[in-house]
């Protein structure tokens, strides 16, 4: 077993207090998704053979990098363009499909994160917002805004992402660049 500085008789000792605790019934939060109309080009096919996740993918939730509640998050791939990055971070890219992750556990929110990219990377769609919230009540890291930040960045169709203006949410939400869809 490792050591994780607890010793033997504070383990048991908690085991002990522990034991009478029942677990509270849960209560299932609704999933709040806004997707913008569509636009008036019809969504391209998916080949399949170029699926944006791999099967089975994954997101980690584990990180190191903490950012605060009014910390501007900011990230770009490998060749991505200066002048279309910069675009991102000015909003000038409208984006075409939202998501609200206010509410949702974590479990939930990873799931509903992936699902949304995939959907919105199917239907054609380079620019979304994700809300996120700043979270961190008493001072605390927030914790949405930091799994988003680390996971969008385990996603392979994710380019680009950095914190949106004001208008759109500012430091509780970010515009995302998906990669553009490769069709065989």
């Amino acid at each position: 077993m490792a050591d994780d500085g607890v010793s033997d008789e504070e383990k048991a000792l908690f085991r002990q207090a522990m034991q009478s605790v029942k677990p509270l019934k849960g209560t299932a939060k609704p999933r709040r998704e806004f997707i913008a109309p569509q636009s008036q080009t019809m969504p391209r096919k998916l080949a399949v053979s170029n699926k944006p996740l791999p099967p089975g993918m994954t997101l980690s939730s584990y990180y190191t990098d903490e950012v605060l509640a009014h910390t501007t998050l900011s990230y770009v791939s490998h060749g991505i363009p200066a002048k279309r990055f910069r675009e991102l971070k000015t909003g000038t890219i409208p984006w075409q499909a939202k998501l609200d992750l206010h509410g949702l556990t974590t479990e939930d929110a990873r799931e509903t994160l992936l699902a949304f990219i995939l959907r919105q990377y199917e239907a054609g769609h380079r620019s979304i917002l994700i809300i996120h919230g700043k979270g961190g009540v008493h001072g605390e890291a927030p914790v949405l805004k930091n799994l988003v930040n680390h996971w969008l960045k385990q996603i392979p169709t994710v380019l680009a992402f950095h914190s949106a203006k004001p208008k759109d949410g500012g430091t509780g939400a970010l515009y995302v660049l998906l990669k553009r869809q490769r069709h065989e």
